[in-house]
């Protein structure tokens, strides 16, 4: 185990910009540690993305996908970039297990466009999360700034569940820089 003396001289070195990087990090870990008290059960999407599989509905060129930092509307917080595919739309899909009988499951996430894109305001980005296939929760957005939600999930009990993170630029992909913040399923 590292002591905060190890960590400090490690951090000494690092740039104004990684060190930005690393305070980001620390403030995500800190929230990740209160959490806990509150819930009883947690997935975190971000940290397993490793097992996710991304796909397209038609040809991937022109889709990004990833785990990253992201800036919406000034704020800075870590997410699933997906930036849909010049045509069609773009999925990143989990396999998650579910423990047996836990209920109350929510699903936790915000959407944002990232700052600097240069979207038109009658343009949108299609988000849309599929549970086994069926749509659970969508919008369209347009603008900027991360918008928080909270979705029950159906009772899980016991299962693999499939949820699948979708993004459409429903014709237009260029500037569609979506992003999915912290998303994560929670029981407690």
């Amino acid at each position: 185990m590292a002591t905060i003396e190890e960590i400090t001289a490690l951090l000494a070195g690092l740039s104004e910009e990684k060190l930005a990087q690393v305070q980001t990090f620390v403030e995500f870990l800190k929230a990740k540690d209160a959490a806990p008290n509150a819930t009883t059960w947690c997935f975190d999407f971000l940290e397993n993305f490793r097992d996710a599989t991304v796909s397209a509905s038609r040809d991937p060129a022109g889709m990004e996908t990833k785990i990253a930092e992201a800036t919406c509307g000034g704020v800075t917080r870590f997410a699933l970039w997906e930036h849909p595919p010049v045509t069609g739309s773009g999925t990143v899909a989990y396999l998650v297990p579910i423990p047996t009988g836990l209920r109350d499951v929510k699903l936790k996430f915000s959407i944002g466009i990232r700052d600097g894109a240069e979207l038109p305001s009658d343009r949108f980005v299609a988000f849309r999360v599929l549970v086994n296939g069926w749509k659970l929760w969508s919008t369209v957005k347009s603008r900027g700034a991360w918008e928080e939600h909270q979705v029950a999930m159906p009772q899980l009990g016991s299962d693999v569940v499939r949820i699948e993170f979708t993004t459409d630029g429903l014709g237009h992909h260029r500037w569609d820089w979506a992003v999915w913040g912290l998303p994560r399923l929670e029981s407690g």
